[in-house]
């Protein structure tokens, strides 16, 4: 009598939990001056095919996962456009780690996501900012104010 065992286990939790921890270590806090220091750091958020959710436990196979931040200067800290005590390209530089670490179990990219809702869609909604150089439709300008950075997680097949 041969007997299967076949074990589900959602390896995907442990890597969202991974590259929640290395971006939350890699966040700037500010000080001083600063009206609500960690906002950054406590604001990255977990989205399975472009929802809002608490982890990544409910990820099935097939799904894609993203994480970003609603704040609206994340893109700022990401370019390095901010005076930081902490390098720039948070995003960037936690999506080759997380890879490194899981490349055999998950394909994770650095992209630019649009995130529309919470602080980011507000400022979006009445800044004037411009793209430099470049002369944009109002829905292409809409989109562009919105796209945070961004890891993309999906399974590797």
């Amino acid at each position: 009598m041969n007997i299967r065992i076949v074990i589900a286990y959602n390896y995907m939790t442990e890597v969202v939990e991974f590259a929640i921890q290395t971006l939350k270590d890699k966040s700037p806090v500010g000080s001083g001056r600063d009206k609500h220091p960690g906002l950054y750091k406590n604001s990255h958020m977990i989205f399975i095919d472009g929802h809002v959710v608490p982890d990544a436990s409910g990820w099935q196979p097939g799904q894609q996962i993203n994480i970003s931040n609603p704040e609206p200067y994340s893109r700022k800290i990401e370019s390095g456009r901010m005076q930081l005590s902490v390098p720039n390209h948070i995003y960037e530089d936690t999506a080759q780690i997380v890879a490194d670490r899981y490349g055999n179990q998950a394909d994770v990219k650095f992209v630019y996501m649009p995130v529309v809702f919470g602080n980011q869609a507000a400022w979006a909604s009445f800044t004037k900012m411009q793209r430099t150089g470049r002369k944009l439709s109002d829905k292409a300008r809409a989109d562009w104010l919105v796209r945070q950075p961004a890891l993309q997680i999906t399974q590797r097949g």
